[in-house]
């Protein structure tokens, strides 16, 4: 391919390269600045005052005569995520009737709200006499993180952590110590939180410590490995190891996870991240090979075909892209990659078939200016019609007046008018810029000097 043709397809493999450290090599590992373990939303529909224990101390000659009104006010509120205005409510309701049940809804929509309760005495004093009480404990334990109170919370998470199985307990038990940086007693929590129920959120805030806080990659690394393998390639595990392997400069870890996120997602974002992958590996035929295998994404096939000078087969691929997309370009690369496929580029006969293509892509309305600037060489070069070649160069630096490659094509063409007068200082300005390193550049330059100087 010569050095006015290949424009093209030269920077393919550069391309990708480039985009693929971009998008894969971005990945970050960072512990928030404040909790984001939330305590689970009750079930309101469930909610019902009477259902809850009496408290004996409490005056029933307070009771409200519009109660039940308040409480629908106040649940209608939380509903709505408007916590403040709940808050007001359940704060009146304890206020006037003592109860506990009350006193609950006003520690959790203050705590939602993010305002301070002034029943958070009230509240402490429950939580020390109804331990077994699992969400009032959490409502506790979130106040003290929020107040950075982390010893007190410390002490409620032990307690939390010993009254329960479940997972979320042991995450909120993990976070004061992740504030106070006992980074080693945080991943205790985080790991027994993880076992029980192999929440893929979980292993990465253990992920995020150990590699962070811990320096301790390999360990990271070996635990989603595992969690990839018995559960599957979820794309948050999969791509938090493909940022972790994009750090490392692991490149020949990146194809198997980007073809098993392929497979079970099917988004075409991770068959071109897998072809990205085998480039950087510097494998173009197991690229070739994965897309044939997939029988997918034809414009990129062509592209790798045109980059392993696969002329033939990336002529018959222009032929299904032709039908299937209905783009005039597929009839400009179609002349490229048949001309390019040519034992002999001087059989009149072939090069009338380029020709045919090329004026059939422009006659559907392409305008791109790499493909004017391939036309009109060639039709320059094999002196097919050297003034239509040279009308048609000149259309193409009309898009890019500076480009030293239609220049040189410009050039070639009054070269063979005989017209030194132009042809020398475009020739000039090109050398003057890409220096003499192409052999079509010298060719070009030494023809047109010992002609012209």
């Amino acid at each position: 391919m010569s050095w006015n043709h290949k424009i093209i397809h030269k920077s393919i493999v550069t391309l990708f390269i480039l985009l693929a450290f971009y998008l894969i090599g971005c990945s970050t590992y960072s512990v928030p600045s404040q909790s984001k373990v939330i305590v689970p939303k009750e079930d309101l529909s469930k909610y019902n005052p009477k259902n809850f224990s009496k408290n004996n101390a409490t005056d029933k000659t307070k009771k409200l005569k519009n109660e039940d009104q308040l409480i629908i006010q106040a649940i209608f509120l939380e509903e709505e995520g408007a916590y403040k205005q709940s808050n007001e409510f359940y704060a009146l309701l304890y206020e006037v009737t003592q109860k506990e049940e009350y006193l609950l809804k006003e520690i959790n929509t203050a705590y939602q709200a993010g305002i301070l309760s002034k029943n958070l005495d009230d509240f402490k004093v429950y939580t020390e006499s109804n331990p077994k009480n699992l969400q009032a404990q959490r409502l506790l334990l979130s106040f003290y993180l929020n107040k950075k109170e982390f010893t007190k919370a410390k002490v409620v998470g032990k307690r939390l952590t010993k009254l329960s199985d479940e997972a979320i307990d042991f995450e909120l038990a993990a976070n004061p110590y992740i504030f106070t940086a006992d980074y080693e007693t945080s991943l205790m929590y985080l790991k027994q939180a993880y076992e029980k129920t192999l929440n893929e959120d979980i292993l990465l805030k253990v992920a995020t410590i150990q590699i962070n806080y811990l320096h301790r990659l390999d360990d990271a690394i070996d635990q989603l490995e595992q969690h990839r393998v018995k559960q599957g390639c979820s794309e948050k595990i999969c791509l938090q190891l493909i940022g972790i392997y994009a750090g490392e400069q692991k490149v020949d870890k990146l194809v198997p996870i980007y073809k098993e996120l392929y497979n079970v997602t099917q988004k075409e974002v991770y068959l071109e991240k897998t072809i990205e992958a085998y480039l950087l590996n510097q494998d173009i035929d197991s690229a070739i090979h994965y897309l044939e295998e997939k029988n997918s994404n034809h414009s990129l096939l062509y592209s790798l075909y045109m980059e392993k000078k696969s002329y033939v087969k990336a002529y018959q691929l222009t032929q299904v892209l032709i039908k299937s997309t209905k783009e005039p370009k597929w009839y400009a690369e179609s002349a490229i990659s048949y001309y390019e496929s040519l034992s002999n580029k001087n059989d009149k006969v072939e090069l009338q078939k380029v020709i045919d293509s090329f004026e059939k892509a422009f006659a559907l309305g392409e305008k791109n200016p790499v493909y004017l600037n391939y036309y009109g060489y060639t039709l320059i070069e094999k002196e097919l019609d050297v003034k239509k070649g040279l009308s048609i160069v000149k259309n193409a630096l009309t898009h890019e007046p500076d480009n030293t490659y239609y220049l040189d094509s410009l050039a070639w063409g009054y070269y063979k008018l005989n017209n030194c007068e132009k042809a020398y200082p475009i020739m000039k300005k090109v050398v003057e810029v890409e220096g003499l390193k192409e052999d079509e550049i010298i060719e070009h330059w030494n023809a047109i000097n010992d002609k012209c100087k």
